[in-house]
């Protein structure tokens, strides 16, 4: 069985089922980032910058941010819209490139859903960044345009590794029948009408509302993981006696150590944010 490659762009949260579209946001700056150093410029926004920055810089690992993130870019599309994203700078995912809304990711506020939006938000990326980079992916070939069954699975960024987290998640948690559904949904709305193709894919939820952990999950494998990793990080330890396919892709992740020790660091720098 075969599935055509997504061309599409989800990479980004939001609260609202919707990829984060620059041409429909405001520019408000980007910053180059230096082996986790944050560049000055003179860009107005330049201090709300660089504090997004230390939040981020300060709550993940240092080695994987330092590593990867070579810029951060600031957007607004207004209050509680679309919120971030990730992407790569470059064809063999080793520069990434971190996209924020600092109307939503707001960690001055004095607000406690905003606060727990904006780590939620973080955390999403992060996850990204984990299951997407160059150790993860592998450049795609120009000429590998399915998505072929019992292979590694095939993303915009690339083709995973098949000992790779997405690649494991993506043969534990999407079948055919519900890879080949979402393919679908892809061909058919997604490369032509925004409207549509989110209706299909919220459908696609509907129907299968006990194996996401949210309705944003379903829009693709990238953005399922992500969600799951999020749920991971900041739910309360290991379901015990999962009952769903929702609660197994939160398990999921305590099978690698590295992970786990993230997990425990995440939650430790996250404290002084919470109320």
């Amino acid at each position: 069985m075969k599935f055509s490659l997504l061309v599409f762009f989800f990479l980004g949260f939001s609260l609202h089922p919707n990829p984060v579209d620059p041409s429909d946001s405001e520019n408000l700056g980007s910053w180059d980032i230096k082996n986790g150093i944050f560049i000055d410029n003179s860009d107005e926004e330049t201090s709300i910058a660089r504090y997004n920055w230390n939040v981020f810089y300060n709550m993940f690992p240092k080695r994987i941010t330092q590593k990867y993130i070579k810029r951060l870019v600031l957007i607004t599309d207004g209050e509680d819209e679309k919120t971030g994203a990730l992407g790569s700078l470059n064809e063999d995912n080793t520069e990434w490139q971190l996209v924020l809304d600092p109307i939503d990711v707001d960690f001055t506020s004095k607000d406690d859903s905003r606060i727990s939006q904006s780590i939620y938000t973080l955390v999403h990326e992060f996850g990204h960044l984990l299951t997407l980079n160059n150790t993860q992916i592998k450049p795609r070939p120009e000429s590998k345009i399915n998505q072929d069954s019992n292979e590694p699975y095939v993303t915009l960024e690339g083709v995973t590794n098949k000992k790779s987290y997405l690649n494991k998640f993506v043969n534990e948690f999407w079948d055919d029948g519900l890879l080949e559904e979402w393919d679908f949904i892809q061909k058919t709305y997604c490369y032509t009408e925004q409207k549509s193709c989110l209706e299909k894919l919220y459908g696609l939820y509907k129907d299968n509302y006990t194996t996401f952990l949210t309705d944003y999950a379903a829009e693709s494998p990238e953005e399922d993981i992500a969600e799951s990793w999020t749920a991971f990080v900041l739910g309360e330890g290991k379901i015990k006696n999962p009952k769903t396919v929702a609660d197994k892709k939160i398990n999921f992740f305590y099978q690698f150590d590295e992970l786990v020790y993230y997990r425990k660091i995440i939650k430790k720098n996250i404290r002084k944010y919470q109320y």
